[in-house]
């Protein structure tokens, strides 16, 4: 069980050959933003399945994940497709229901779905690069699509892949209360984790996308308390942006994630 410690003076521990060192890294989820030049961390922002609209969200996004793990993983075996137990996990953590989960699964099992994952590229207010996840049987389709939902705000498609200039890490996100840095340190390397630092009274641990679901379970075995959980493409190097080009930002995210084909969006914000 991880200890609690006082009086400690707050470091970032890098665990073993971490690959992200002192990068400015970020994540995003539901990409709503803190003010420039705040945490990287900050930027995390859980999704609220208290309305009734939201649950639906949920329930749309999540279906669409469970869909792409199970066509890119090969099966609807959890314990087979390590994909699947990832999205499975993090759909249990948006508190989407199993006998929910077990649904979509049987029922794509039957269909004849013939939809794939795609990630559209846009340059967008401030230099900012945007990853659109989607899913979808139409890929030309769901371009327009897009392109007319954004066509008169201050966004591009990009010609080229801007994909290297982001690396797909797992994000796990606990409650500090107290506990010490160096114990979560040494609970990280137990556990496979590549990276813990502070931020506010959270400890914020990262790993490969492959050792997620382990990691995960391992600090949920440790007793922790997990407030947010995901695997996400995180920027190499974060631009900053004036809180003009910022609302400009928000409104372009909100108008791609509208769109029932989109999965997620990530920002090197």
């Amino acid at each position: 069980m991880a200890a609690r410690c006082v009086g400690r003076e707050s470091v970032t521990c890098t665990i073993l050959h971490s690959s992200l060192k002192n990068s400015n890294n970020n994540y995003n989820v539901e990409l709503w933003r803190g003010m420039a030049g705040h945490s990287k961390w900050s930027n995390i922002k859980h999704i609220k399945a208290s309305k009734d609209a939201e649950k639906r969200v949920v329930y749309n996004k999540y279906s669409r994940l469970l869909k792409i793990a199970i066509k890119e993983g090969g099966g609807t075996d959890p314990h087979l497709n390590s994909k699947l137990a990832k999205v499975i996990e993090l759909a249990l953590g948006q508190n989407m229901q199993r006998s929910t989960i077990k649904n979509v699964i049987d029922t794509y099992q039957k269909s004849q779905d013939n939809a794939k994952s795609a990630i559209i590229e846009y340059k967008g207010p401030g230099g900012v690069f945007l990853l659109t996840e989607v899913l979808t049987d139409n890929i030309t389709r769901t371009k327009t699509t897009l392109h007319s939902a954004v066509r008169k705000l201050n966004i591009q498609e990009v010609k080229g892949s801007i994909r290297h200039l982001f690396e797909e890490k797992g994000v796990v996100m606990v409650s500090s209360q107290g506990m010490c840095l160096e114990t979560a340190m040494d609970n990280a390397i137990e556990i496979g984790a590549e990276d813990v630092e502070e931020h506010e009274d959270n400890l914020v641990f990262t790993c490969s996308p492959e050792d997620f679901v382990k990691v995960k379970q391992g600090l949920e075995n440790l007793k922790y308390t997990v407030n947010y959980a995901s695997v996400d493409y995180l920027p190499k190097l974060s631009v900053s942006i004036s809180e003009e080009e910022e609302k400009q930002l928000d409104v372009i995210i909100k108008k791609l994630e509208g769109i029932d084909e989109v999965i997620r969006v990530h920002v090197n914000v």
